[in-house]
């Protein structure tokens, strides 16, 4: 008796090698045996239902909607395994002392992309900043809260309309608990990576988030911060890179 379930069947049948019947957001992507195997885990291990809509698709990870048994919603991250660069990868993980014991190649350097953003989530979570709950992490996926409604996902802050100063004044506040509570630093943070949900900002896309003893981490910071700056000033708020730098940097949260 046969008691192997579809989708395992299918992957062993190589019925998705070259194609996924996804909408159009999702068109020509492709995902290997070991990403099909990875799902088929996943869904076994957090007793997913189905996964339903695509929420986001980038170069380096596509996220779906998910639900679960209990009829609860999740956020599934499949980082891709082809498009994610070693070299560009590299740049995050080494000199960041979490992750010094982990002997990374090409071959796995995405699992352990997928394990750094479950910490960073976690470490987010623990100081009290607004981001997703991670709930596991597989290989190449991660599992995690959907930030939404049954009618889509939060927007990105850029797609608001008003209320950026309350916004800024909030991500100000999640910005020096980070680097001052989390020690970490985003390392990419902009308006793309930042969502509005239930009237707070919520930081997202945290795999590249280095501890603030990595030899970049300064630069990293800089960085992030005149992106916040020049996207909020754009916006009518009052903000200056000085202050917002010495505001991190000063060790006392206002």
């Amino acid at each position: 008796m046969n008691d192997k379930s579809a989708l395992k069947q299918l992957i062993e049948s190589d019925e998705f090698s070259n194609r996924l019947n996804l909408d159009r957001k999702t068109y020509g992507l492709v995902f290997d045996r070991r990403t099909l195997n990875a799902i088929y885990e996943v869904i076994k291990k957090y007793e997913i239902d189905y996964i339903d809509f695509p929420i986001s698709s980038g170069k380096e990870s596509l996220i779906f909607n998910v639900r679960l048994k209990s009829r609860q919603t999740r956020a599934l991250k499949i980082y891709k395994m082809s498009t994610l660069k070693f070299s560009n990868t590299m740049e995050y993980i080494k000199g960041d002392y979490r992750f010094d014991k982990e002997r990374i190649n090409r071959s796995n350097v995405v699992y352990v992309w997928a394990q750094k953003e479950y910490t960073n989530l976690e470490s987010l979570r623990e100081v009290g900043i607004n981001a997703p709950k991670p709930y596991g992490f597989y290989r190449n996926i991660l599992l995690m809260s959907y930030l939404g409604t049954s009618r889509g996902p939060a927007p990105q802050i850029r797609d608001l309309q008003e209320g950026f100063n309350d916004i800024y004044e909030k991500l100000r506040k999640s910005m020096w608990l980070m680097y001052n509570k989390a020690g970490i630093v985003h390392a990419d943070l902009s308006e793309y990576n930042i969502l509005y949900y239930r009237k707070n900002p919520y930081i997202i896309d945290v795999g590249q988030s280095v501890s603030v003893k990595h030899p970049m981490a300064e630069t990293f910071l800089e960085r992030d911060i005149k992106n916040i700056v020049s996207f909020f000033s754009k916006k009518g708020v009052n903000c200056s890179i000085d202050e917002l730098y010495n505001h991190i940097k000063g060790g006392i949260i206002a």
